[in-house]
């Protein structure tokens, strides 16, 4: 390398334009896409329905593919009712000029609040300025995310919801404990995505460690669980008025294709799907474009996403540095973050649905906040700052990802 190039990488303002430059440019895409989008809008569909009374869809949503349940002969959603209850307010507010609410036009706002806690999370953990910018951007284009907050579909909105709640959850824990808000947050984000919800188990063990009288102890972990519980309750009650059992979420009754119902078949939850989820989240890659369906011979862009889902370490490949760690350096925390993605994941493992149409391995973002979390931490065990190849890294990842994704939007 040149002097002259040496010292204009020297340059603080120049470094600073061609690190930030194509992040920010990809963010600002990811953000504006995710405003214009379109995709089902369930969840907004069914706040007008909760606005009226209902439970059930006031029209159709479709046939296979839009996931309806169909039940005694109206038409249900089986996601949790966190997302349409929290779009209330915006739908009730356009349904008084005639107009409908579109769940990009909200979504954003996650996006841009998700970026704000990785931020601000990453330093707490003392990286500078610069690097907790990187991280941030690293997450929202440099991982599975991406795929979810380019999209307003209902599936994603669900995703990108939970994804916020958990980094709310976390910002949360490492600044004020308020733990009636942690516990709030928790019962939000069973409320949206059940298989989530492990991340209480975090707050929890950390809760056991606090050092604190037990009198005080017990009104926290009271504080921290009782909002919790209620959503439990919440969400029975919500199952029993639809479908007469307050542990049937309506999948069984869920209009879906031939192969999904023959996965469905062997459980709802089964370890049986353990081994075909797994290969999605560790091994599987990008498909490669071949100019004729006899041909070897790739063509451009080489190649594409994979509707069946990517390795996580494809998506974001600066999560293999986790491995480079003695499990001697993980501490309590490390230990107990852990502990959540754990059993957040084998739940996720064991579910029948793949997330068929979808970037990377989606229902990985289950726990991925808290796994990008713990990547941070013990990144800075080892490293005082990211090294000019970790940032690299990070950065390729996200434009790898950015090239991928157009073959999916």
């Amino acid at each position: 390398m040149s002097q002259k190039t040496t010292d204009l990488l020297k340059n603080e303002r120049l470094r600073y334009i061609l690190i930030f430059t194509i992040p920010i440019f990809t963010v600002l895409f990811v953000i504006i896409f995710s405003i214009v989008s379109g995709g089902g809008q369930q969840f907004s569909n069914l706040a007008q329905a909760f606005i009226h009374g209902h439970l059930n869809f006031l029209s159709p949503i479709g046939g296979v593919g839009q996931d309806p349940v169909l039940y005694h002969g109206r038409i249900y959603w089986d996601d949790g009712p966190f997302p349409s209850v929290a779009l209330m307010p915006f739908v009730a507010l356009l349904d008084l000029f005639h107009h409908h609410f579109y769940q990009g036009y909200i979504q954003w706002v996650m996006v841009v609040g998700i970026l704000f806690f990785v931020f601000r999370l990453a330093r707490i953990l003392l990286y500078s300025i610069e690097d907790s910018l990187i991280l941030a951007s690293g997450f929202v284009v440099g991982s599975v995310f991406i795929g979810v907050a380019t999209i307003s579909s209902s599936w994603f909105f669900a995703q990108v919801l939970t994804t916020f709640l958990i980094f709310w959850g976390l910002y949360e824990f490492y600044t004020h404990k308020r733990w009636w808000l942690l516990g709030c947050i928790c019962g939000m984000i069973f409320l949206t995505r059940a298989t989530a919800a492990p991340i209480i188990i975090f707050f929890a063990l950390e809760l056991i460690s606090y050092n604190k009288r037990r009198i005080g102890k017990v009104k926290m972990f009271s504080a921290l669980l009782l909002p919790g519980m209620a959503a439990v309750i919440i969400q029975g009650v919500y199952n029993f008025i639809r479908f007469h059992n307050p542990f049937n979420g309506g999948f069984e009754y869920q209009l879906i294709s031939r192969d999904s119902a023959e996965a469905r078949s062997m459980g709802i939850f089964s370890i049986k799907h353990i081994p075909t989820n797994l290969i999605s989240l560790l091994f599987r890659g990008p498909m490669p474009v071949v100019k004729d369906s006899t041909s070897w011979s790739l063509k451009f862009p080489f190649i594409s996403n994979n509707q069946f889902g990517m390795s996580m370490f494809f998506t974001s490949p600066y999560l293999l540095s986790l491995f480079t760690n003695k499990w001697s350096t993980f501490d309590r925390q490390a230990k107990n973050l852990l502990a959540a993605i754990t059993l957040s994941g084998l739940l996720v493992l064991s579910y029948y649905g793949l997330g068929r149409d979808q970037f990377g391995y989606r229902y990985a973002l289950d726990f991925m906040p808290a796994l990008f979390l713990l990547f941070m931490i013990m990144y800075k065990k080892s490293h005082n700052r990211l090294t000019f190849g970790m940032r690299s890294l990070i950065i390729a990842s996200g434009l790898l990802n950015f090239y991928l994704l157009c073959s999916f939007i």
